[in-house]
């Protein structure tokens, strides 16, 4: 394939993402991937205030390339089914539609299973990591198999795979989008929808969350040592290449790989 057709089969315009999560590293990372490929993003958080600076900063960089795509930010608690149909809606109506799905709402809240208090929170951790992607998918999915077309992405930390202490609520409720992605794709594949999990690599923010109950946080330093010890293969993970991994399956080039759960971690779920 030449040079040229492989460039723009990797381009995204006229492309609409809407991303649920906090406005974290890699969170903005994708945004700012897509929308320099091209695509129009709708941040959807509960906390709206950052992810509105940061939008705000997405439309400011189109005004300097116009080859970019445009943001919004959306809020809504996406536990709530109303707020999920609401947040869908107002995505559609900024962009004119929805192409790709990707969900980053993750906890990354980390207490071990045989505290007396591990269950306090258990609707709360499902809610987050597996009820809101569900509710959202249902929704989106119209979208997508309207226009014959589309990606789900769903992020998880590839860390958690591996029995990371204090992270079995997480554990269960997040990495069972990976079975749900294969069977989801099979259902699917007849409109051109894909449906993967990008499996992330250690982050900063995941490294601060790893401090247990009301513990002070440490600094970065700390916790990778901590990490370490256990896992001497983890490597910090740069945004970027969560990013670049994520914009290859929402893009053209992508439409070959469904039902697929891939790491983006130094290797780390395969070499600890």
């Amino acid at each position: 394939m030449p040079i040229e057709s492989t460039e723009s089969s990797f381009k995204l315009q006229d492309r609409t993402a809407l991303i649920t999560g906090p406005c974290n590293s890699f969170n903005q990372a994708i945004a700012v991937k897509l929308t320099q490929l091209g695509a129009n993003v709708a941040l959807v958080d509960r906390n709206i205030e950052r992810t509105q600076r940061f939008a705000a900063q997405l439309t400011d960089t189109r005004e300097i390339n116009e080859r970019y795509g445009r943001a919004a930010a959306i809020q809504a608690d996406l536990s709530k089914p109303h707020h999920v149909q609401d947040a869908i809606s107002r995505s559609a109506e900024a962009f004119g539609g929805i192409d790709i799905y990707i969900d980053g709402l993750m906890t990354t809240d980390v207490k071990r299973f045989k505290e007396p208090s591990a269950l306090e929170d258990l609707d709360r951790v499902i809610d987050v990591n597996l009820r809101a992607p569900l509710l959202m998918t249902h929704g989106i999915l119209r979208f997508l198999e309207g226009r014959k077309r589309g990606r789900i992405i769903y992020l998880m930390h590839d860390i958690v795979r591996l029995g990371l202490p204090a992270n079995g609520l997480m554990a269960l409720s997040r990495t069972g989008l990976s079975a749900f992605a294969r069977t989801l794709s099979r259902e699917v594949a007849e409109s051109n929808v894909t449906v993967n999990c990008v499996a992330v690599g250690v982050t900063e923010e995941f490294l601060l969350g790893q401090t247990p109950g009301d513990a002070p946080k440490g600094s970065i330093q700390e916790a990778a040592k901590l990490l370490t010890s256990q896992y001497p293969t983890a490597q910090l993970m740069e945004p970027e290449r969560i990013a670049n991994t994520v914009a290859f399956l929402a893009s053209p080039l992508g439409a070959g790989v469904t039902g697929q759960t891939i790491a983006v971690s130094q290797g780390l779920s395969f070499l600890s």
